[in-house]
């Protein structure tokens, strides 16, 4: 595997394979209803990991959608509330949010190796990096 740092844009000539039956979203997945905040911040999110992995954004955005909708079963919690929330407790929401997303995704892994896990990793690390950076140029 070659990896080239772009600054934070990281090029993999090393594909992984992902399960193409366990990657189609179901209509449902995206038929949540979300706020049109909710919809941007998904939305970006998905077109943030498109760039590191090679899964088409509808696809992304109905995992992320699947996150979601977990984290909020989980919290008894919208996504509108992290927003309200002290700083350190909204970054962990969205670490949270990430992570339940990354482990949805790592499940429709063909070839569950730890080396396309670690890509995975690497990816999310990357989209949460770029996240943190636009949220602090807009909170100015």
């Amino acid at each position: 595997m070659k990896i080239e740092n772009n600054g934070l844009r990281f090029i993999f000539s090393y594909t992984i394979e992902f399960d193409e039956t366990a990657l189609k979203i179901s209509e449902d997945a995206l038929k949540i209803n979300v706020s049109e905040s909710e919809k941007k911040l998904i939305n970006g999110i998905s077109r943030v990991l498109c760039e590191f992995i090679n899964i088409p954004d509808l696809t992304m955005k109905g995992i992320a959608y699947k996150a979601l909708k977990e984290w909020q079963i989980i919290n008894h919690s919208t996504i509108l509330e992290i927003s309200d929330m002290p700083i350190g407790r909204g970054l962990n929401a969205v670490k949270e949010i990430f992570r339940i997303y990354k482990e949805i995704l790592k499940k429709t892994l063909i070839d569950p190796h730890n080396k396309n896990k670690n890509i995975i990793d690497i990816a999310f690390e990357n989209a949460f990096k770029m996240i943190l950076e636009h949220c602090s140029r807009h909170q100015n």
